[in-house]
């Protein structure tokens, strides 16, 4: 019997874990199995057409979030080409609401529910035999839908094979790598739907360290833990770390973590981890006391607040953190409080989520009580709540936009700390009053690159009226830093560069080798062309915090990496 499973991703570089692990374990119990994996954004009929290229006797697709439409239409036109094939479903969109998702699609035949290693494989089995349908696969008999048995989960996550056969193809086509060294999650977030089962199962760290090592001898750039709360155990996950910091790799290591549960035995030890080995995803989500009741999180906030302040001092590697709009009890005033809260952290990133109403949740029971109105098609996102009408969640949506182009683009740090700082009410109301310029300036929502964000700040400075001309003067000369530093090479000429007046300085500044090899050391002279190429220098009125002095700024680009470098002659 021929299967094939088919990913539909929602981008090109992301790969389909859990069809991955379904496959690989139907494998091992005979099965002949392939995996197609797609995206969202190819055309559906082209989809359509590998899928006809491989006859199968059963077609098994993952259902997410991002992609039930997607697969709806697809499994249609499927069924009508391929009567005789049976359609499987499986996945989090379509596991605990199989009654629901038979009336929205019944040209399929069966759904998996819950975690489909076992479950799948043994239906393949049934099939094959004729045999009766499996306990945890859902069916339509006469008429009827039968849960038969309900959700699953794998209780030994030691059977989990390898999920990455073809690492040397992925690791080619530049795609990331994710992984999952445990399941479950003990906590109940009133929003998600991992902490169903408040069970969390381990995979024995043995196993774990020998896939990670497998990534790291093939040469993966970024391996993305997808565990719920990576830091539960930590004899559990110390361990694991401590291999990794270890290891002889340049990769990069992604976890999502609970910032207030790491004990100081672990900080020692990330303190002195090798630069970029890891980053951490952080979810905060609110800061408001009544809120994180409502959706059951309990986060020491002081410790939670020590403690990424204390990782971003460490500078070796990178820290986001999320919120999330749309909450209970959160109006737009709870929630500029909670923005300000957590962009006072100072951490690379911060994500503004938007709360969406899952099926089979708490929040999707308590649609009434908080007055929830969401969108009743994925991704289930908020619109209005009783605390936050639209309009204050458009402007929400609105900020999200301009922030992720400025605060979360990686550049500007020092133009948009000082802008805040200047305005003088707080990180939530200066992105509000950016916000409103520049969609009054009608540059929303399109996106810009850091060129486009560069000339947008500079032309926000220029109009704006809540700065002096004295404060202006300093923000120009900082964005000027800003983006000598983060775009290397380019010289708009709005911003007042130095280069012809600082031309004989640099001539004589070349010319004395001793010099020169005093703030790079490997400098070796080839062209004057090549020397502006790999070491601009520029002359600056300001510091990058707007303190008052006049000095050169050499940038070693000689490496590929802009080294900044004070000149101090």
């Amino acid at each position: 019997m021929q299967v094939l499973l088919t990913a539909i991703n929602s981008k090109y570089i992301h790969t389909g874990l859990g069809l991955r692990y379904v496959g690989e374990y139907a494998k091992l119990q005979g099965h002949s199995v392939e995996l197609l994996e797609e995206t969202i954004n190819t055309p559906i009929l082209a989809v359509l057409e590998k899928l006809m290229a491989i006859p199968a006797d059963v077609y098994g697709f993952s259902v997410h979030i991002w992609n039930k439409p997607f697969v709806y239409r697809l499994v249609k036109m499927l069924k009508k080409l391929r009567p005789e094939s049976k359609i499987v479903l499986g996945g989090p969109e379509v596991s605990f609401a199989a009654e629901k998702i038979f009336q929205e699609i019944p040209v399929i035949d069966y759904i998996v529910q819950g975690e489909g290693e076992i479950a799948f494989s043994e239906l393949l089995k049934a099939l094959a035999q004729g045999t009766a349908i499996p306990a945890h696969i859902a069916y339509v008999h006469d008429g009827v839908v039968d849960l038969n048995g309900g959700t699953t989960v794998i209780e030994d996550m030691s059977l989990l094979p390898f999920p990455y056969p073809d690492l040397e193809k992925v690791l080619a086509e530049h795609k990331i790598v994710y992984y999952e060294c445990t399941r479950g999650c003990p906590f109940n977030c009133a929003y998600c739907l991992s902490g169903i089962t408040r069970s969390v199962r381990k995979r024995p760290l043995e196993l774990v360290l020998r896939d990670i090592d497998r990534f790291i001898e093939a040469g993966a750039p970024l391996v993305k833990f997808v565990d719920r709360t990576y830091n539960l155990d930590e004899r559990y996950f110390l361990p694991m770390m401590e291999h990794l910091a270890a290891a002889k790799t340049n990769a990069t290591f992604h976890f999502e973590i609970k910032a207030d549960m790491l004990s100081e035995k672990v900080m020692k030890f990330l303190e002195k981890v090798p630069k970029h080995r890891f980053q951490f995803e952080i979810g905060i989500q609110s800061t408001h006391k009544p809120t994180l009741k409502a959706i059951n999180r309990q986060d020491d906030w002081q410790r939670l607040e020590a403690n990424v302040k204390r990782l971003l001092s460490f500078k070796n590697m990178h820290i986001h953190v999320d919120l999330i709009a749309g909450l209970p009890f959160e109006s737009i005033q709870e929630f500029k409080k909670s923005f300000d809260d957590v962009s006072g952290l100072g951490a690379d990133m911060l994500q503004m989520g938007f709360l969406k109403v899952l099926p089979g949740t708490q929040m999707a029971q308590e649609t009434e009580a908080h007055e929830l109105r969401y969108m009743d098609e994925p991704p289930y996102e908020i619109l209005a709540t009783k605390y936050m009408p639209y309009s204050d969640m458009q402007l929400l949506k609105r900020m999200d936009n301009i922030h992720d182009q400025t605060g979360n683009c990686g550049s500007f740090k020092n133009i948009l700390k000082y802008l805040i700082k200047a305005y003088g009410k707080g990180a939530f109301e200066f992105y509000k009053q950016l916000t409103n310029w520049w969609v009054r300036e009608g540059h929303y929502p399109q996106t810009h690159n850091l060129k486009g964000v560069a000339e947008l700040l500079y032309k926000f400075i220029l109009h704006e009226k809540t700065y002096s001309q004295e404060q202006k003067t300093v923000m120009l000369e900082i964005l000027r830093y800003d983006v000598f530093v983060d775009i290397p090479g380019w010289y708009p000429t709005w911003l007042k560069w130095q280069a012809e007046a600082i031309f004989e300085e640099m001539s004589t500044f070349w010319r004395n080798e001793e010099l020169v090899h005093k703030y790079v050391p490997n400098y070796k002279f080839s062209t004057w062309r090549q020397i502006h190429k790999l070491y601009p220098v520029e002359r600056f009125n300001y510091g990058p915090t707007g303190n008052k002095e006049e000095f050169f700024l050499l940038l070693d680009c000689s490496d590929g990496e802009a080294k900044q470098i004070k000149l101090e002659f």
